[in-house]
């Protein structure tokens, strides 16, 4: 073990050595995986009493004094290093120390590289390090090759910055009380932007939709993301006065679910999920086929309404609808 550390730069190569893991300080910049779990720690440390030690180094950078490192990589294996009570910790100890937007770069390359975070985690952490690097914001190029975020994850992860920390932090920890799904996150956020763009709502109006549709996938009546997915395309194909109604009756009405509202709009709406509208030159095979397939994206959204409470009304829209759909096979010759 080492009694004294090189100053910063003094070394060109990584150097391996055994520390206490006190010497060990937080990572400055934070650490943006944040969604580390009791159980992984436990498994950990039995893991670590099976192998006799840690297998896999840590990795450290010169601290602001001597004998003292900050980490860069290895969180659960430090934690895990502390319940154990364990005198020393290998470690690679990096060449030089490292700037902020560094530190948070060399982070993404580590961790995508071997376990990555959940998709909120890697949005929290592209926006910590854009923080501090807001030119990269206009060279997505740049930024996809730092991070190794497809383009998708990183307008994902700008599109979620509309909500608060508390609200990201519960799909980082989604396993938690209170935890949500990071799904649920990605397609609100385009929902919500969608509505935007589409002039049905404004920035202003933002939280009060926010807190609506969180409300509404907390007690389920929106029950899974696709819904919002779904209905970004209801609100995209539909007359502007129209598609305002919708949406205003879905952020005022806390028990209108998007369910019945795609069941009223999916004859008209041909891009839905699992909805395919035959061309009319279709052969009479490819249009039964069509029909078949239609038909199981009925019977499957009328199971997502299995105990949901529903409006005489709507029960009756539903039947009405079987029933021109019967009428309708009758007619045919």
């Amino acid at each position: 073990m080492s009694e004294t550390t090189a100053s910063p730069g003094a070394a060109s190569e990584i150097r391996f050595d055994k520390i206490p893991p006190d010497w060990i300080l937080p990572n400055p910049a934070g650490n943006p995986r944040k969604n580390i779990k009791q159980r992984d720690i436990d498994e950990l440390c039995e893991s670590i009493i099976a192998c006799g030690g840690i297998l896999v180094p840590l990795v450290v950078f010169q601290g602001p004094l001597p004998n003292r490192y900050y980490l860069l990589d290895g969180e659960r294996r430090l934690i895990a290093a502390r319940k154990l009570g364990l005198k020393e910790v290998p470690v690679n100890i990096l060449p030089k120390a490292l700037a902020d937007d560094e530190n948070l770069a060399t982070m993404f390359t580590i961790h995508m590289a071997r376990v990555p975070w959940n998709a909120m985690a890697r949005a929290m952490a592209l926006n910590e390090y854009l923080k501090l690097k807001p030119e990269l914001e206009k060279d997505k190029r740049l930024l996809r090759h730092i991070t190794g975020m497809r383009p998708s994850e990183i307008n994902n992860a700008l599109l979620v910055r509309m909500f608060s920390k508390n609200v990201q932090l519960r799909a980082v920890f989604p396993e938690k009380p209170g935890g949500l799904d990071p799904s649920y996150l990605i397609e609100l956020a385009r929902a919500i932007e969608k509505a935007e763009e589409l002039k049905l709502s404004t920035r202003k109006e933002r939280p009060r939709v926010i807190e609506s549709f969180l409300g509404k996938i907390e007690n389920k009546t929106i029950r899974d993301p696709y819904q919002l997915k779904d209905l970004r395309n209801v609100l995209g194909n539909t007359p502007k006065k129209e598609a305002r109604e919708v949406f205003w009756k879905l952020v005022e009405d806390p028990t209108y679910g998007i369910g019945p509202l795609l069941l009223s709009y999916a004859g008209r709406i041909r891009s839905l999920r699992s909805l395919h509208i035959p061309a009319a030159e279709s052969s009479i095979k490819s249009t039964v086929e069509s029909i078949r397939i239609q038909w199981n994206a009925l019977l499957t959204s009328i199971a997502a309404l299995q105990g949901a409470k529903l409006s005489q009304e709507d029960k009756d829209a539903i039947k009405k609808l079987l029933k021109q759909t019967q009428s309708a096979v009758d007619a045919i010759p």
